[in-house]
């Protein structure tokens, strides 16, 4: 059975997806949209003690000690599935906060660390309990758009987030809530908490690989160097045109280290990909450290 606050979390989506300013096409448009209701997939968590419904297999890492706690390095469980991104993150709290004040100042402080971490500019927040738990409901944007929705959930002495990133016009009110409402966290024990593991200096720079995705037009903004396709000879005396759109992914140098074809004609796709491995973008950073991004170019092949 679903718990209260699952009305107020509803509550507030439906407030922010009936604005005028975004869409609620159907379907998404690509990777996760193309995942049926049979391929969700509850997934468990054997160390973070969680499950969850996920449309694919997540991979998991750690972030360093200070990104969400001064003291704990923090678990991250990641499924990427462009336009969106699933992330479920957790770090353990020394002791359980003794007041319902101080439960409060550990949510605006984990809050504090996420928008930083981010980059992203808070929209609105609120705050709730799931399963009894204390909960904290945070809507956030991006640099380049896109939404950020996220559960911060204390659970004993465990706090997780729980997120999910949108684009802003192609998002499904049920795809975000069946995410969401899946979750499922199961307290530790108090042998668990007697045994929580430390971390070394070396286990704590195990830090997740980091990854952002931006639009065509902030790819396009932060360019530095832009290489046109040739067109091949053949597919050309054949009549054949059309955009090729292919998916990069940016190093924290800048350099293309991936390129990959979404769509466009098949005799195109080989120079396509050559000219978007050649592009250079200015470096990002989030929290004074490097990221990789990802993101689309498309490639226009027109016959005169």
């Amino acid at each position: 059975m679903r718990s209260s606050n699952v009305t107020t979390f509803s509550f507030l989506l439906v407030a922010y997806f009936s604005s005028a300013a975004f869409s609620k096409p159907s379907t998404l448009p690509s990777g996760a949209a193309q995942s049926s209701a049979s391929e969700w997939k509850e997934y468990v968590s054997g160390e973070g003690k969680f499950t969850v419904l996920l449309p694919g297999i997540p991979t998991t890492g750690y972030k360093p000690i200070g990104t969400y706690s001064p003291v704990s390095v923090t678990y991250v469980t990641n499924l990427q599935l462009p336009p969106v991104a699933f992330l479920i993150e957790y770090f353990d709290l020394p002791a359980p906060p003794s007041a319902s004040s101080n439960v409060k100042t550990l949510l605006d402080e984990t809050r504090d660390r996420v928008v930083k971490s981010y980059s992203m500019k808070s929209v609105n927040e609120n705050d709730s309990t799931f399963m009894n738990y204390p909960e904290r409901q945070l809507k956030g944007k991006l640099p380049n758009g896109e939404v950020f929705l996220s559960r911060m959930l204390l659970v004993k002495q465990r706090v997780y987030q729980i997120a999910i990133v949108v684009p802003s016009d192609q998002t499904i009110l049920s795809y975000i809530t069946r995410y969401f409402d899946s979750f499922r966290p199961t307290p530790l024990t108090d042998d668990e908490i007697k045994n929580l593991k430390s971390f070394s200096q070396s286990e704590n720079e195990k830090t997740v690989p980091r990854r952002i995705r931006f639009s065509e037009e902030v790819l396009q903004a932060i360019a530095i160097k832009k290489v046109q396709p040739a067109y091949p000879i053949e597919p050309k005396a054949a009549g054949i045109s059309g955009e090729v759109k292919i998916e990069v992914l940016i190093s924290e140098e800048g350099k293309v280290i991936e390129a990959k074809v979404v769509s466009g004609p098949e005799q195109l796709h080989g120079a396509a990909i050559q000219a978007a491995k050649q592009w250079e973008f200015k470096p990002r950073k989030i929290s004074s450290r490097g990221v990789k991004v990802i993101g689309v170019l498309t490639f226009k092949f027109r016959l005169k």
